[in-house]
């Protein structure tokens, strides 16, 4: 199994995501610590662990100012049939590399695993539960899914896929999806074994939201407004509520029937009721909207943090077809108003 954990600047706390490693339950694997042209002390820390433990390598690269450039690096340079990703902020549990072969010998060729969110201090915050590990092509399409630090995948599927690519942030969202596209299908496992950082100082937290969802488009930015309060205002909420559950349990319906869905490993759950039980503890549906201008018209739209104007334009098509009593109760308030 190799390893590849891109880094820049992280100084001695290095060593403790190296130490998660080096406390795996299993013994063979090398780690690949890519330092992307970092400038402090760095390269020092990771050449103290690699002369402790020989399975410890350190590779330099130019700055790329982004851990997609240094994770291809390493998947040049990996020996392992089996790479897993460990993003220098993160750690793993002991048998996180035990849980990921265990996969990998009943057939699964991409895989994640649960996870815990720590805040800088240590304290976990959040944990994932069974259905967050619930997975499909559409769910792929739809939702932030698996972080690098919880992924690990056969040899090959990457680079069949075009590698990882740079660009404002989720580089790890388009990879899944382009090997999904490709064919490729995730195996998830329920078990917490990666304890991921949750800060706001991380870049996950700094990605901005280039790409948006319209719903509605006006010549008259008085109008747009007008809509928009009509939209927000707390006599439709209940409404707005009841057609996204609609939408949702007929959509994971349909999906939990499909070959492709995927379900964690031991879990036997109601994804459409736990689907629609999260619907229930989330914001009104139309609380995220805002009033853009594009061109010569006023947009009502909802911000999407996806990469890439191509993924946007897929999220457009799919919501057409999973939200369709949503979106026209949308129209419907947008014409009254």
């Amino acid at each position: 199994m190799s390893v590849i954990c891109p880094t820049y600047n992280r100084s001695r706390p290095i060593l403790d995501t190296i130490a998660s490693v080096r406390a795996q339950t299993v013994s063979d694997w090398e780690l690949l610590v890519v330092s992307d042209g970092s400038t402090d002390d760095t390269d020092h820390w990771v050449r103290e662990a690699a002369r402790a433990d020989s399975r410890v390598r350190l590779l330099r690269t130019e700055r790329h100012g982004h851990p997609s450039g240094p994770r291809n690096h390493g998947l040049t340079q990996a020996r392992g049939g089996l790479v897993a990703y460990l993003d220098h902020d993160d750690q793993w549990h002991p048998d996180h590399l035990e849980v990921l072969l265990t996969a990998f010998d009943d057939g699964a060729e991409l895989i994640s695993t649960g996870f815990e969110l720590r805040d800088a201090h240590g304290t976990v915050v959040a944990s994932s539960e069974p259905y967050d590990l619930c997975w499909h092509p559409e769910i792929q399409t739809l939702g932030v899914v698996f972080e690098p630090s919880r992924v690990a995948h056969r040899r090959g599927l990457a680079e069949t896929a075009g590698g990882w690519q740079s660009g404002g942030g989720l580089e790890d969202w388009d990879l899944w999806l382009r090997m999904t596209d490709a064919g490729a299908r995730f195996t998830t496992v329920p078990h917490r074994t990666a304890r991921l950082l949750n800060d706001p100082g991380t870049r996950r937290h700094r990605i901005p939201h280039r790409h948006r969802l319209p719903v509605a488009a006006f010549d008259d930015p008085r109008k747009a407004r007008a809509v928009l309060d009509h939209l927000q205002h707390k006599r439709n909420e209940a409404a707005l509520r009841q057609a996204r559950t609609q939408d949702i349990r007929a959509w994971m319906t349909r999906l939990v029937n499909d070959p492709d869905f995927t379900r964690p490993a031991g879990w036997n759950g109601d994804p459409v009721k736990e689907a629609e039980a999260r619907l229930s503890r989330a914001p009104a549906p139309c609380a995220g909207l805002v009033l853009v201008r594009e061109r010569h018209q006023y947009v009502l739209a909802q911000p999407l943090l996806v990469s890439t104007a191509g993924h946007a334009r897929r999220i457009q098509r799919l919501s057409r077809q999973t939200q369709p009593n949503l979106l026209a109760l949308i129209d419907a308030i947008a014409g009254a108003a």
